[in-house]
C-alpha cells in the first residue's frame, strides 16, 4: 500500500513538473513570433463594402435595400506592430460606388489595434476611439465631415492575419464578414471584406 502511494506521489510530481515546463515553452514560442512581427509592413490590398445608412439586419442584409449601395476599394498603406502588442493601420484608399449611386473617390484612413499571436496566426482587435477618416477626392470631399480621434466609430468583430516563417511577409484578412459603424456620419454601417498583403520595411 505504502509503495503504491509513493508511486502515485512520484507520478503526480512528474506531471506537475511537465505542466510547469510547458508554460515557459509556450510563452517562449509566442514571444519568438511577437519579436518577429515587430516593425512596419508596407501593404497593398483590395476589398469591397456594402454601405447602409439605416444599418443591417442580423443576416447582413440592409434594413432599407433601396438606400444601400456597394463597391470595390483598393488600399496602400502601412501596418505598424509595437512591442506592447498594440499597432496601427494607416492607409490611402481608392473606392468606386455602385448602384444606385455611381462615382469614385479616395480617402485617408487609420485605426489602432491590439494583436495576439498564436504561432504565425494573428488576431486583431480594434482599440475604441482611434478610427480616423478623411475624404480627399470625389463627391464626399468637403461634404462629409472628417472623423478624427477620439471618434465613436468601431468594428464589431476581430479580424485575422498571418506572417511568414521568417517574418518578412504579412497577410491580413477582414472577412468574417464584419461591420464598421460610424456614428459621426449619421450612424452609417458598412459590411466589408478585404485582403491586405504586406512586406516588412523596418
Amino acid at each position: 500500500m505504502e509503495r503504491n502511494i509513493k508511486k502515485l506521489a512520484v507520478l503526480a510530481s512528474v506531471a506537475a513538473i511537465a505542466m510547469l515546463m510547458a508554460v515557459p515553452m509556450a510563452s517562449a514560442h509566442d514571444f519568438w513570433w511577437r519579436m518577429l512581427i515587430r516593425g512596419e509592413y508596407a501593404f497593398t490590398g483590395s476589398g469591397a463594402c456594402t454601405l447602409a445608412p439605416t444599418g443591417f439586419n442580423e443576416n447582413f442584409t440592409p434594413k432599407d435595400p433601396g438606400s444601400a449601395w456597394m463597391g470595390p476599394n483598393f488600399w496602400a498603406g502601412v501596418y505598424t506592430f509595437n512591442s506592447n502588442n498594440t499597432g496601427k493601420m494607416e492607409a490611402h484608399q481608392v473606392y468606386h460606388d455602385g448602384p444606385p449611386f455611381y462615382g469614385a473617390g479616395a480617402a485617408n484612413l487609420s485605426w489602432e489595434f491590439t494583436y495576439e499571436m498564436d504561432g504565425p496566426e494573428i488576431t486583431f482587435t480594434f482599440i475604441p476611439r482611434t478610427y480616423s477618416l478623411e475624404y480627399t477626392l470625389g463627391p464626399n470631399t468637403g461634404v462629409l465631415p472628417k472623423v478624427v480621434p477620439p471618434s465613436l466609430a468601431y468594428f464589431d468583430k476581430p479580424w485575422t492575419g498571418r506572417i511568414s516563417p521568417e517574418g518578412r511577409t504579412l497577410f491580413v484578412f477582414y472577412g468574417v464578414p464584419m461591420k464598421l459603424v460610424i456614428p459621426e456620419l449619421g450612424g452609417i454601417e458598412a459590411v466589408c471584406q478585404a485582403v491586405h498583403q504586406g512586406f516588412k520595411t523596418r
